[in-house]
């Protein structure tokens, strides 16, 4: 009964908020070994902010953070690929007159035999120019700060991970979590959390040219029969993306697509510009229990086992008679 906390009454169905924050370093990994593994690390020399990398995740609790990005350009011609192919850097890999790849201007769509149009050359056709690829190394120093709140309802309690008996305000200016040294410290470098999902350190070069889908487990255990500083999180880190790429039917790691449209200056020629943006996608997911000393529960475990006792006593009582001989047993009336 001790031992399962039987006599307890639990509420299992914590209420969660998250709140993420990613962090430019103070510092680079220079020194490190994982950083081996990847190729053209250039933490201290980057041209760009950290709000240039973090893209707002379509859920909550989550955050993307970019680490490749693919640039492919391309500008609005008529469907004429002999011509452009000779005379522009931007190229075409289909055919364009083919119907699904050819736009048809707003005045001849409607035509009933608009497929004359397309050998005529009045439909247009986007040609693409040669891709630009940037790599971000400089995410292996980001720092995440995750602040979030649980609330268990059946018994009014409320907690947050920045407890105030514990983490202080010059604590949180220098400290970075640890599963050892610092296991409450909600700031959590990128780096470590590699380390941590995946032994391989040649694995991160894959993560970074792929994304990878990373998922931060926070769980709290709290007996309310103990000190509420007792009460705090505890937190894991699991890898979710399948792997080996090779082997894998679909497209590996994390990836989304975003696009934009844009006129050259002094020029009427529309240019699109997609972006394929790789990124390390972080969920946050928080479950917890909270137990509490509680009668009725405590009646009703202890008439259970008294019940449980008497029960073994009448199954033994039917295992000594179809044991024993039957013409020796007698039952008194």
């Amino acid at each position: 009964m001790v031992q399962r906390d039987s006599y307890q009454i639990f509420d299992r169905s914590p209420i969660s908020a998250v709140i993420i924050k990613v962090k430019q370093p103070s510092y680079c990994s220079n020194n490190s070994i994982e950083i081996l593994h990847l190729f053209n690390y250039t933490c201290s020399k980057t041209l760009f902010d950290v709000n240039d990398f973090i893209v707002p995740a379509t859920e909550n609790s989550a955050v993307s953070i970019t680490t490749r990005i693919v640039d492919i350009e391309h500008i609005l011609e008529r469907c004429d690929n002999t011509i452009l192919n000779h005379t522009s850097e931007y190229s075409s890999k289909h055919q364009c007159h083919h119907r699904s790849r050819c736009i048809l201007p707003p005045f001849y769509r409607h035509e009933p035999d608009n497929k004359k149009l397309f050998k005529k050359n009045y439909g247009l056709c986007w040609f693409k120019s040669p891709t630009r690829t940037r790599f971000n190394y400089e995410a292996l120093d980001y720092t995440i700060f995750i602040k979030h709140f649980v609330e268990f309802p059946q018994l009014d309690l409320i907690r947050h991970n920045l407890l105030s008996d514990r983490i202080t305000k010059d604590y949180l200016d220098t400290c970075e979590y640890d599963p050892n040294d610092h296991p409450l410290c909600p700031k959590f470098r990128i780096l470590k959390i590699l380390q941590m999902v995946e032994s391989n350190s040649s694995e991160y070069e894959f993560m970074f040219y792929y994304g990878s889908l990373i998922e931060i487990k926070i769980s709290w255990k709290c007996d309310l029969d103990r000190p509420m500083k007792y009460c705090e999180p505890i937190y894991e880190f699991v890898r979710l993306d399948v792997k080996p790429y090779e082997e894998n039917p679909y497209h590996p790691g994390s990836t989304f697509l975003v696009s934009r449209h844009f006129f050259e200056p002094n020029t009427s020629q529309l240019h699109r510009l997609h972006t394929h943006i790789y990124n390390l996608h972080i969920v946050v997911s928080v479950t917890g229990e909270a137990g509490r000393f509680d009668l009725f529960q405590t009646t009703t475990s202890i008439g259970s086992f008294l019940g449980i006792f008497g029960t073994g006593a009448i199954v033994c009582d039917l295992f000594a008679t179809f044991v024993t001989n039957f013409k020796r047993v007698r039952y008194e009336r």
